[in-house]
Parts: structure tokens; sequence; C-alpha cells
């Protein structure tokens, strides 16, 4: 009742604010759609009703609206927080551990096996030794703006991780990407720090069967843990000590699906890519890669899956970084 008096003493306030005209029966507020219901009080009672509950609709529909999406801001950042909680630099934690093979963390001959479920936030690339043992995992997770992709071994101390090198480099149509150890910085086992910049302008822009992409790869060295900037560095990528060179061709793949039809009866083109590593000064080959393809089982929904053999051709790279160089295909795919 209280909201009803207040609507009408609100139309009451509007009727009196609207000009006078004058008319064969004097002056009049004959322009306002309540006057002209006057001569009726119940069609006047009944526009106040349908007008004030309009008014309390639109108010109460704001509010909603308003609710829904903090609601569901909350949500996205306790899924954020949820999938990511375990994903991220700790220098502490791998403080008393000595890093695996050798401090390189990453035998030299690996196998990248890519893991696909029905559902999931992450992508995660799989790295098997020679004797097929599991060497960990790299991982990729990309939340709106939140991106963390690294690496963590089978008992989940992450050892490295690639960053953007600045907020604008999340929008460019190149990769400029940070990499570093966990484990690196002030009191750290290591100062180095890898910069690697896409170079766009080597590369084929329109092509469907041979298709390449071609990066650069600084080292730096720092005392501290290198953090996203607003603007890459001007300097940024550049005193390179190799060249990274992907080429590809187009190869057949089959793949089911246990939750609908699949087109073109399974079958598709996808390109298969290798790698190669040169050094920048000599052009001596320093590390090979070559993708092929497979069909995953039931728990993979027989998705195509994608697998990488690495070979260490030279030393002149830590493992790490060269099967990072590896799994980006996967991961920029």
């Amino acid at each position: 009742r209280p909201k009803l008096q207040f609507c009408q003493l609100f139309f009451s306030f509007r009727a009196m604010d609207e000009p006078l005209v004058r008319s064969s029966s004097g002056l009049s507020r004959s322009s306002s759609p309540i006057r002209r219901r006057s001569h009726s009080g119940s069609d006047y009672a009944g526009y106040e009703r349908r007008n004030c509950h309009g008014m309390l609709a639109l108010g109460c529909g704001r509010l909603l609206c308003f609710r829904s999406l903090a609601m569901l801001f909350v949500l996205v950042v306790a899924l954020w927080k949820g999938v990511t909680r375990n994903y991220y630099c700790n220098p502490n934690a791998l403080a008393e551990i000595e890093p695996p093979y050798g401090g390189q963390i990453i035998p030299s001959n690996v196998t990248l096996v890519e893991r696909k479920y029905f559902w999931q936030f992450t992508k995660i690339v799989d790295v098997y030794d020679e004797e097929q043992t599991h060497v960990g995992y790299f991982y990729d997770i990309n939340l709106f703006l939140i991106m963390r992709f690294g690496f963590s071994d089978p008992n989940g101390k992450i050892w490295f991780e690639a960053r953007y090198a600045s907020l604008v480099s999340r929008f460019k149509p190149i990769v400029e990407y940070n990499i570093q150890r966990c484990d690196s910085g002030v009191g750290g086992r290591t100062d180095e720090v890898f910069e690697l910049k896409e170079d766009i302008w080597s590369e084929s822009w329109f092509c469907i069967y041979h298709c390449n992409r071609r990066f650069t790869l600084s080292r730096h060295e720092t005392n501290q843990h290198v953090m996203e900037r607003l603007l890459p560095e001007a300097n940024f990528g550049r005193d390179a000590v190799a060249r990274v060179v992907f080429d590809s061709t187009l190869t057949p793949t089959f793949r089911g699906k246990m939750t609908g039809p699949v087109d073109n009866e399974g079958f598709a083109f996808r390109p298969y890519w290798w790698m190669k590593v040169y050094n920048m000064t000599t052009g001596a080959e320093l590390a090979f890669s070559e993708q092929r393809f497979i069909t995953g089982g039931s728990d993979s929904n027989f998705d195509v899956l994608s697998r990488w053999n690495m070979t260490m051709e030279e030393r002149g790279l830590p493992n790490w970084v060269i099967s990072f160089l590896s799994v980006l295909d996967n991961i920029e795919e």
C-alpha cells in the first residue's frame, strides 16, 4: 500500500508540471494522458497501478541484473582460484629439491604426448623419457586474461613457466614469451631468462599445404623473477642465440566420437609439423622434434592426439627450453 501511495504522489506532481493549454472550456492540462483519463476514477486508478508496477519491475529488474553479474564474477574468480591454485612458481618448494636429470629438469630425448578428456580447463602434454617413464607434464591455462603455461614434475612441483612479455603482447598477432625457471633469481640456482619472439615477416602468411613459423630465442641474465609488463621492452628478443624453425605438410587423421556423429566419417587433414633449432651464429643444428598423430582411447572420446619425439643434437641450450619449444604448437593451436 505505501508503494502505491508513493506512485500516486509521483504522478500527481508529474501532472502539475504539465503546461496549461487553452480550450473552449478554459485552461486545462489536456496533453497529459493522466488528465485525459480523469473523467473515470477507475481508469485513473488502474493507470496508476500499471505504471507503478512497471516502475517497480524496472527497478527490480536492474537490481536482479546487477546481482546476477556480481554472482557470475564471484563464480568466475572462485573457478579460476580452484583451477590454478596449484599451477604457479613457488621457489620455496624447490629450495630443498635437486633439479632432476643433472639440473636439466627434462632428459635430452623425450616423447611429448597430448592428453585430452571429454571436458577440461587446461591443455596437458605429458613428457616421457626413452624408457617410457613419466617425467612430468606441460600445462596451459587460459581463463579470460589469466594465462599460465609451465612444466610440472610428477609430484606437482612447478619447475619453469612461460609468461607474456607484456599486457600488449596478449593482443598481438605474434608470440612474445619470457621463459624462466622457478628456482632462478636472488639466491637461485640460475639467473637465466629466455625471450621468445615470433618473426612473422619470415613466415608464410597464406598457406594450406606447406606452412611454416619462425621464432628467435634470446638469452639474458637477471637477478629476479620477470613479471609481465604493461609494454614490452624496446629491445625484447634482440641478440638472439638461436633460431627456431617450424615447417609442416598436411597429413590425414582419423577420429571417432562417443558423444555424437563425426563429420566426414571421422577423416580429416591436419598440419604435420617438425621443428629444428639452429645456433644463430654458427648455423649448427641444436635440436630436432617431429610430430605425429594417433587416435585416442575412450577416455579422450577417440579424439586425435598429437605426439612429439624430441632429440638434442648438440649442447647449446637447456633441455627444458628445447622441450618447451617442441610443445609450443600444441599450446598455441
